[in-house]
């Protein structure tokens, strides 16, 4: 059976609804669920790359070889919210 609606996040690796994910703007369409997208802005919103927290309007990117998210800017794929 196919799931058209799910998508898999790439950091904890669940299947979830394409409603409850943020997608990248990447070729791969890396996806990042919502509960991995809210442990990481309680955990201070830290970016795995250069280690500073991600403030205000920046860009969020998706770092799919590190596993984590961080700034858009430090060669993450930005995050879409729609």
């Amino acid at each position: 059976m196919f799931r058209l609606g799910k998508v898999t996040c790439e950091l904890c690796l669940s299947r979830v609804s394409r409603r409850q994910a943020r997608r990248g703007q990447d070729a791969q369409r890396a996806c990042v669920c919502g509960a991995c997208y809210a442990q990481w802005e309680n955990a201070g919103r830290k970016c795995v790359e250069c280690n500073t927290p991600v403030r205000g309007m920046q860009d969020v990117g998706i770092f799919v070889a590190r596993k984590g998210l961080g700034h858009s800017d430090c060669g993450g794929a930005r995050l879409l919210y729609a």
